[in-house]
């Protein structure tokens, strides 16, 4: 009986020291942890979005910067565009301009950015969205929506990629705006 109780206490301290040992690495892992790479976009320059014309189309061109730093990141090295990879411009439902994104990777702990256009044609934008754009770019106040996809980002699995999309609310005229990195799911895999 007495040996019995000598290995439970046993028993119990080295359960203790265990736990204590999980808690004091989770600690020290949250404080020392690398942090998430950081994604921003600037909107550089903006033609042909001139909203008091008479003209119902617009045919607007916004420059783009997108720029990521990763000097917190003791992980892995992050990419963002390529081949097939575009960057977005909508403002409220509207589609104001597309074009290509060219590919960016970053190594761990560095910063690097790449700059490209997108350009819409003959673009409809309905009158309560325009008249609202226009008193914004007026008061310095507009704010486009910018989406960076870039297919198979994600990795491709048997049912599919997962594309990366990068979704930033960039003010015109401002200067870089945060992105936040979302994951999305595209086509069917063909390579199985």
């Amino acid at each position: 009986m007495a040996e019995e109780s000598r290995c439970f206490k046993f028993c119990m301290i080295a359960m203790a020291i265990v736990i204590m040992a999980g808690f004091v690495f989770s600690i020290v892992w949250e404080t020392t942890r690398p942090c998430d790479t950081k994604y921003t976009v600037t909107i550089t320059s903006v033609d042909g979005l001139d909203l008091h014309s008479d003209r119902q189309a617009l045919s607007p061109v916004f420059g783009i910067t997108v720029h990521i730093d990763s000097t917190h990141n003791q992980m892995t090295n992050e990419c963002v565009g390529g081949v097939g990879s575009s960057a977005i411009v909508t403002y409220g439902d509207a589609l104001l301009a597309k074009g290509t994104m060219p590919g960016l990777c970053v190594q761990r702990t560095k910063v690097r950015e790449a700059a490209t256009k997108a350009w819409g044609m003959n673009v409809e934008v309905p009158h309560f969205l325009r008249d609202r754009l226009a008193s914004e770019l007026e008061r310095g106040q507009a704010v486009v929506d910018v989406a960076v996809r870039t297919p198979g980002g994600g990795g491709c699995y048997i049912n599919g990629c997962l594309d990366t999309v990068l979704v930033c609310k960039a003010k015109i005229g401002g200067g870089p705006s945060p992105c936040f990195r979302a994951t999305t799911v595209s086509g069917t895999n063909t390579n199985t």
